[in-house]
């Protein structure tokens, strides 16, 4: 008799670390009793109402998951979009050194596209800076008194620039 009477209470201690460790690791709305002795009843009820919570989340995450993979599936089914064409914008070859020149150093005023160009004056980089500004190949900036221009990319990508050969 004694042999089971210590077999119920190393279940009942058994039980009781059970449920420190389901009250731990649950969250707030626990459904064992705190203070009340474990029986395994309370402790089989807890886990069914746990496994009930946790198959109705795998099933939410399994229908969402169900209609990611429809909403792909479709997409690949439709064609996919064309691309605009390209807009020619023929340019000169003096523009097109000026441009790749500019490209190159990343930023230059006037004074550096006269040196690079050979001027005699500042004048016609000036007009030729402008002229690719207004095209929507540079873009300008003003630092101090100088008027720096910088490469825009930006219309560049929609646009095929075509310059005579050298």
């Amino acid at each position: 008799m004694s042999l089971e009477k210590d077999q119920i209470e190393e279940m009942i201690s058994k039980l009781t670390r059970l449920k420190d460790e389901i009250r731990s690791l649950s969250e707030k709305g626990s459904r064992v009793p705190e203070d009340s002795t474990p029986d395994i009843g309370s402790v089989i009820r807890y886990f069914a109402e746990e496994r009930e919570r946790t198959n109705k989340a795998l099933l939410n995450i399994t229908g969402k998951v169900a209609e990611l993979e429809k909403m792909v599936s479709e997409r690949e089914e439709v064609a996919p979009q064309e691309y605009a064409p390209a807009i020619e914008i023929p340019v000169s070859t003096l523009d097109g050194n000026i441009l790749d020149f500019i490209k190159g150093k990343g930023m230059a005023c006037a004074d550096d596209v006269k040196k690079f160009m050979n001027y005699k004056g500042r004048n016609a980089a000036c007009t030729r800076l402008k002229k690719l500004e207004k095209d929507g190949f540079l873009e300008k900036f003003q630092l101090g008194h100088k008027v720096y221009y910088r490469y825009y990319a930006g219309k560049t990508t929609k646009t095929l620039i075509i310059s005579p050969p050298q």
